[in-house]
């Protein structure tokens, strides 16, 4: 890593998801191995019942319609309701407030896989017209963001699949670090889709048991929704008394486009490589990692073939097992939860019996792991079409 560059922060993390509105309930139901999933309802005749899915429950739903602006309660679009509940908070979190002198030039970065997909199939299925769901461009939601925080600076909506939250924390990184702004406001941000639904009933990647990732037993993803948003500062522009859950040291992104759906070993290899090479670090440095780990055949076994072969020592989790896939949102709960991880030094167990564990690595299972030591964390998150995107931060005490 190049010690010239700016040093940047997370200072605030905000999220909502099947675990409910708020950090607080996220860090205490991925400690506790608990899951919210439900019976999703059949979309078309002859599709199969029971299957498993993560919604964002009602009463969440509410708290965040309470704290949005006026705007978006008129025509509440979930991807927008989620992501600015969660950049409200992380603002909250990281001791700022909306509008405020370090928020007025402020860069913000918002990744989805499928942004305003609620509001597409409302119009496409005729349940509202498009003046009823204020629209369905994606860049709204990053719109909506930057309005609701305050940020008359560079706004951005990216979509990488379910690599789009790092990606969008990798674009952020770049601007502060390039000196276009000294705070950001970053994340990812997914919706409940129908068309996810069908998709992956169709590939048959979904059913009525939950993802088991790293297991003998795995055999479906489960879908979810929900938004995670943080706050990101270069060293300059932190408060005296603040104190930031980690340090960024990278984002490494990388496509290897050699299948639909399928990732590619070289490619999510090469996409860890460059990660530590970015990071100024070797595998061996890396204390934890939470996985992509969607509890697929094919994801989990280059993966995790990965994290045996190349970080024996580290420590892996996979979140998907509690809160689900959230999709485009998918790294940044990665985020959040690695963060609250530095913070505690906790690491969260994966939801699976230890004795179905496939693979020769560290999983952690049963009771969260303390790491009193904890030092470099790795989150990653990977997507169809080979979209690799690795995030690496660092203890800052």
């Amino acid at each position: 890593m190049n010690q010239a560059v700016a040093r940047v922060f997370i200072t605030g993390l905000g999220i909502i998801s099947p675990a409910g509105a708020g950090a607080a309930p996220f860090w205490h139901d991925v400690c506790a191995g608990r899951n919210r999933f439900v019976e999703l309802p059949p979309l078309y005749a002859g599709m199969k019942p029971g299957i498993l899915g993560g919604r964002v429950p009602q009463e969440a739903r509410e708290t965040a319609l309470a704290e949005v602006d006026a705007v978006t309660r008129e025509r509440p679009r979930a991807a927008s309701l989620f992501a600015e509940f969660a950049a409200l908070e992380a603002l909250r979190d990281a001791g700022l407030v909306p509008g405020g002198p370090a928020l007025r030039n402020a860069v913000v970065c918002v990744g989805s896989s499928d942004g305003q997909a609620e509001a597409l199939e409302d119009v496409v299925a005729g349940r509202r017209g498009i003046a009823e769901t204020g629209g369905f461009s994606s860049y709204s939601i990053a719109q909506g963001v930057a309005r609701t925080v305050g940020a008359a600076g560079p706004a951005y909506l990216l979509q990488s699949t379910c690599a789009s939250a790092n990606v969008a924390l990798s674009c952020a990184l770049e601007m502060l670090r390039a000196g276009v702004a000294d705070t950001a406001v970053v994340g990812g941000c997914d919706p409940y889709s129908e068309k996810n639904i069908i998709g992956f009933n169709t590939l048959q990647a979904i059913g009525s048991t939950p993802c088991k990732p790293f297991t003998r037993s795995r055999r479906y993803v489960t879908p979810s929704e929900g938004a995670g948003m943080f706050v990101l500062q270069t060293e300059r522009a932190l408060r005296p008394d603040a104190t930031p859950y980690a340090e960024v040291l990278a984002t490494a992104v990388s496509n290897d486009a050699s299948h639909p759906t399928a990732p590619d070993r070289e490619g999510v290899a090469a996409c860890h490589r460059r990660s530590l090479e970015e990071a100024g670090l070797k595998a061996d440095d890396i204390d934890v990692i939470f996985a992509h780990g969607t509890g697929s055949r094919a994801n989990d076994t280059i993966e995790g073939g990965i994290f045996a072969e190349q970080y024996p020592r580290a420590a892996v989790t996979a979140i998907k097992s509690t809160i689900g896939h959230l999709m485009g949102a998918a790294g940044a709960a990665g985020t959040v939860a690695a963060c609250l991880a530095l913070r505690h030094r906790l690491v969260p167990p994966t939801a699976v019996d230890a004795d179905d564990v496939e693979l020769d690595l560290n999983l952690v299972t049963g009771a969260p792991l303390a790491v009193p030591n904890l030092r470099h964390v790795q989150n990653n998150a990977f997507g169809f079409g080979g979209n690799n995107a690795i995030s690496i931060f660092r203890s800052v005490s």
